[in-house]
């Protein structure tokens, strides 16, 4: 019976478990990317005086995935810019009413932004763009904008889902919201 509890957990994983791998693994790639290319062209640089000229341009855009994945990633743990200090002082249906407003203005930002970046992700594909120095087409690089506010605004509906679902004041306690 241990057997199949241990099988059973192990390929039975949640919708938020797999949108929280990809948002980690997409760092961690991101960041390993980053940190390899920066430190091995500074030594390069050191000791011959010359540079690759693609590295500035991929460590850039490898920033920005973190950047834009890490937003996602942090929308998840609620420690996305707010007012906090403000609202703690506000009745709880008066600040979960700001919260449900706060997301509502994250899910019109982040359709304008989505769709835009996805029309520039659609020109780079059509007009055949590389990455400086390199044979990484450019829509790869653009593809951030979109991919990163696609996940920010998976985990901004799964917030206001909770606030909606727990409007009546009871707070449940949330296991592990903390991305680590």
């Amino acid at each position: 019976m241990g057997k199949k509890y241990y099988f059973k957990a192990m390929f039975s994983i949640s919708f938020d478990g797999i949108i929280t791998r990809i948002e980690r693994y997409v760092m961690l790639l991101s960041y390993m990317t980053l940190i390899l290319i920066v430190s091995l062209e500074t030594l390069r640089r050191m000791l011959t005086g010359e540079q690759f000229g693609w590295g500035p341009d991929v460590s850039m855009y490898a920033f920005v995935w973190l950047a834009w994945f890490a937003m996602s990633a942090n929308l998840r743990s609620g420690k996305q810019l707010s007012f906090m200090t403000f609202r703690e002082m506000m009745p709880k249906k008066i600040r979960k009413a700001f919260e449900i407003l706060d997301y509502l203005i994250w899910l019109v930002v982040g359709s304008v932004v989505f769709f835009t970046s996805v029309e520039v992700v659609m020109d780079d594909f059509r007009l055949g763009r590389h990455v400086f120095g390199t044979n990484i087409p450019m829509a790869a690089a653009s593809l951030a904008v979109p991919a990163g506010w696609f996940f920010a605004m998976i985990r901004i509906m799964q917030n206001m889902y909770k606030i909606i679902r727990n409007l009546d004041g009871t707070e449940e306690k949330e296991k592990n919201l903390i991305v680590s």
